[in-house]
């Protein structure tokens, strides 16, 4: 009697090399382009996008927010608001980028928390400010300005630079960077003025 092949093992195997394959794929894939995949559908796509970014994204609410909660929130609807609206992202053509764009998504929905707590409850503790070289995200984001631009972002003081971040980089209102600093809107203002002066004196 001929002994048939057991070849669920080996489609098995086939399998796991499909994935293998398709993980790698998507590991040399930029941000955008993992985003433009998102926008198609591709779990994958959204996974890897998650995996390299989610840490980042973590920190730099957390030196926002030292709610724990909050951030855990945040976290979830961000990533959710770019499940459904990955479409939505002009990407490079306007001159952003997918971090760039994932951070904003972030800090509204940031700015959302606060709100909701304000109401209901004392306003969420407000992570500490740190008198440290700025993180590796903030450098990446400073760094899509680039150039002398970024050279100069870079040297203004820890107070005016995350508010020039808010409203110039995360495309936040007054308002908004108000709520997300713990800042009147008034200091907001007052800082904002004083770094778009420092900036010009540093690039003339």
């Amino acid at each position: 009697m001929q002994v048939m092949p057991d070849v669920e093992p080996v489609c098995g195997l086939g399998r796991l090399a499909g994935v293998r394959s398709r993980r790698r794929a998507l590991d040399e894939l930029d941000e955008e382009r993992l985003v433009r995949l998102v926008a198609r559908g591709e779990r994958g796509a959204f996974d890897e996008l998650y995996r390299r970014t989610s840490p980042w994204l973590a920190v730099r609410l957390r030196r926002r927010c030292a709610d724990e909660q909050i951030v855990a929130e945040v976290m979830q609807e961000t990533y959710l608001a770019v499940w459904r609206a990955a479409g939505a992202f002009a990407g490079s053509a306007v001159g952003g980028t997918a971090v760039g764009w994932l951070w904003t998504i972030a800090a509204r929905r940031l700015v959302d928390a606060f709100r909701r707590r304000a109401h209901h409850a004392e306003p969420p503790v407000a992570a500490a400010e740190r008198a440290v070289v700025p993180a590796a995200e903030e450098e990446a984001l400073a760094g899509t300005v680039g150039g002398d631009v970024g050279d100069a972002l870079r040297q203004l003081a820890p107070e005016l630079r995350q508010v020039l971040q808010a409203t110039v980089l995360d495309g936040l209102s007054v308002r908004e960077t108000a709520v997300l600093l713990g800042l009147p809107e008034g200091t907001v203002k007052t800082r904002a003025r004083r770094a778009r002066i420092a900036m010009r004196e540093a690039l003339a």
